[in-house]
This record gives structure tokens, sequence and C-alpha cells, in this order.
């Protein structure tokens, strides 16, 4: 008769086991090392300022036109977009009348800290308006209204925001909107000029990071009052100056906040927010 073979039991070699499981802890720990290094020098990246010099805008004034609510400018080197800047505020909007008027970009409120309480709210119309504005080809921009007192906080918004848009094209830059409440009843009004741009910086650069263009936005005046202009030169900038013919903020800026009583047929209210775009032409070879 044929025996039959008995299959011998393999060994576990269990000093070869405890090796390898030395190996992988090893390297967990280091990709895991690695990760806290490298989250802390962006972290340290995202708060630090960058100092830069200031440089004077170039444009004439002489040719800046006034339609009605709208301004235009053209020159040798800029041409300009007409656009306005909203939020829950101006309630439900007929954005095909927008379009129509002649509105060509909306910088639209995603959300915003509260002046006493702290607590980041989304704006209630935000989704409405993004969709509203891709869907009738209106160049679309957002902003967070601040009232962020530490850099964590700026940091909270920043990634609020960062969450908010993530399934939304968005052509233009993201913008930080810091402001007082006025007789120093907000969370902000006292803070130094100091920790409002660090603030800033912390929450522009987490925006760049993560692949989006950035921008501060503020008051002629409280600008180079409240801000250490030399840090946010590496960022785009959007002026607010009502009541003058022309700003007189003397550094370079992208958008000039212009009005907030302009009147855009679809939206109701007693005024809106009007803004002007410079854009710069590109060159052609001749």
């Amino acid at each position: 008769m044929a025996t039959k073979k008995r299959r011998r039991k393999r060994k576990i070699n269990k000093k070869r086991v405890g090796i390898v499981l030395s190996i992988a802890c090893l390297v967990i720990f280091l990709f895991s090392t690695i990760a806290i290094i490298h989250n802390q020098k962006q972290r340290e990246q995202e708060e630090t300022p960058v100092e830069s010099n200031l440089i004077a805008n170039t444009y004439d004034w002489t040719k800046l036109k006034k339609d009605g609510s709208f301004l235009t400018y053209e020159d040798d080197q800029y041409t300009s977009m007409q656009g306005i800047d909203v939020s829950a505020h101006q309630e439900w909007i007929d954005w095909e009348k927008v379009k129509n008027a002649g509105v060509q970009f909306a910088y639209l409120r995603v959300g915003y800290r509260g002046y006493e309480t702290g607590v980041i709210h989304k704006d209630s119309y935000f989704d409405y308006n993004i969709q509203s504005c891709i869907k009738y080809g209106i160049q679309v921009g957002v902003y967070f209204f601040s009232q962020a007192t530490t850099k964590e906080e700026a940091r909270e918004e920043a990634e609020f925001t960062l969450r908010e848009i993530n399934n939304y094209q968005i052509d233009l830059p993201v913008c930080y909107d810091i402001e007082k409440a006025g007789e120093g009843a907000g969370r902000v009004d006292q803070l130094s000029s100091e920790t409002w741009t660090e603030n800033a910086v912390t929450f522009l650069h987490i925006i760049q990071n993560a692949g989006y263009q950035a921008m501060n936005y503020n008051s002629s005046n409280l600008l180079e009052e409240y801000f250490q202009l030399e840090y946010m030169q590496e960022f785009d900038t959007w002026v607010a100056h009502y009541d003058t013919e022309y700003p007189n903020y003397p550094y370079t800026f992208q958008i000039w906040q212009y009005s907030c009583t302009g009147q855009v047929d679809g939206i109701d209210g007693e005024g809106t927010d009007m803004d002007i775009m410079f854009v710069k032409k590109e060159k052609t070879n001749e």
C-alpha cells in the first residue's frame, strides 16, 4: 500500500515576524513625523507675513467715464469690467435681469462671523446666488466677512470658505473682508494693526495654498490705518471709497467699490454696492 506523505507544518519564525513589524512601525513613525513637520512648516508659512515695497498705482483718472450707476475705464494698459457685490441683505435677486443690465462680475458673500458672538454663519443666499451667476455667465468671486481676533480664528474662516466653494467654479480672487462694528462694539474694533495684518495674511495664505487667487478688501482709509501694508502687497486689493471722483488710495489695487447706493435692474432695495475692476490688457506683438 502507498503511504500518505504527511504535510509538515510550517513553523512561524517569530523572530522574522518581529523584525517585519518593527520595520513597519518605524516606517509609519517616520511618515507621521514627516507629515507633522510638513504641517508645522506649512502653518508657519501661512502665518508669516512677507514684506515687500509699496508700489503706486498708475491709473489715469481722466479716462474714467460714468454711465448711470456704472463706471468704465480705458487707457493704453487697462480696460475695465462692471461688477456688484451682494449678500443675503439683498435677499432674492433676478440674476437674468442683472446680467442683461450689463453686470459682468459679482462678488458674493460666502459667510460671516458675528460681531459679538463670534459664531460663523453661511450666507443664506450663497448657493442660490453662485448657481445663478454661473447659469447666466456672470464671473464669480467670493468674500468672507471676518471678525477674527486670532490667527486660529482666521484659519477657521479660511477653511470654512474653502469647504463652501469647493464644488463651484470661482473665476476671481477669494476675498478677506474685515470691518469694524463702530463705536468699539465689534470683536475686532480694538485690535492692533499688527493683529489685523497677521489675521489677514493667515486667511489669504491658506486660500493661496489651496490654489485660489487671494484679495484683501477694505476702505481706503482703514487699509492705511489698520494694515501694515508692506506685508499685504503679495495679495490683490479691493478698495472701498464712496462719493468721490476717484479713490484716494495711492497704491496698487484691482477693484474699486465706488458706491453703496447703485441701482441695478433685478435687485430691489435702497441700493447696491457697485464695483469696477481694472483689467490689464494683454500685450500684442506688433
